[in-house]
């Protein structure tokens, strides 16, 4: 039994602060890789504007069904939607080879099995100067996220990074849940 107190007064993540944090503007273009409900999606797709192209890439068509029609209701004409298996070399096959300005990975590297693969068809799409932003879940066990024992560690997370060829850029602020690392290429 864990000792966690959930503290409804304590905040959540937020993404457009973040991603602004991780300097986002207008005009680029991001890669969400696993983007999931779009929580990290829509709000690169409100930062980059209309000159802007952000892809959401997902497994799930419902997840990408979403996205998409979230991104309708809040205007949002820049969304691109990818189905792709991230576990898979070149996943991304449909995004060029260095024209991503930067990729997003939040709350997926747990759910992998081969973060490898992940983080080498990122560093592909990414442009060299381009960042990597991991926003993971640390490792304080509590009444959201995955168990415990299923999450990456950040020192694992920098390890896989590295081994890609990423550089580290220092950490993000997130909340008490996760923890936020940059990386460019």
């Amino acid at each position: 039994m864990n000792n966690f107190v959930f503290d409804p007064s304590s905040k959540f993540l937020d993404p457009e602060k973040i991603l602004f944090a991780a300097g986002l503007s207008q005009g680029q273009t991001i890669a969400d890789l696993g983007a999931g409900s779009g929580f990290y999606t829509l709000a690169a797709g409100k930062i980059t504007g209309d000159g802007g192209v952000v892809y959401a890439v997902d497994i799930l068509d419902t997840a990408l069904d979403h996205v998409a029609a979230e991104g309708r209701l809040k205007g949002l004409r820049n969304l691109k939607t990818l189905r792709a298996d991230l576990e898979q070399a070149n996943s991304c096959s449909t995004i060029p080879t260095g024209t991503v300005d930067c990729v997003i990975m939040a709350n997926i590297t747990h759910q992998i099995r081969n973060p490898a693969a992940l983080f080498t068809e990122a560093y592909r799409i990414l442009k060299t100067g381009g960042k990597l932003i991991a926003i993971e879940w640390n490792d304080q066990p509590g009444p959201i996220g995955p168990p415990a024992a299923d999450r990456m560690p950040s020192e694992s997370l920098q390890k896989v990074a590295k081994q890609t060829a990423l550089k580290d850029a220092g950490t993000l602020a997130t909340d008490s849940y996760h923890y936020g690392l940059m990386f460019i290429k």
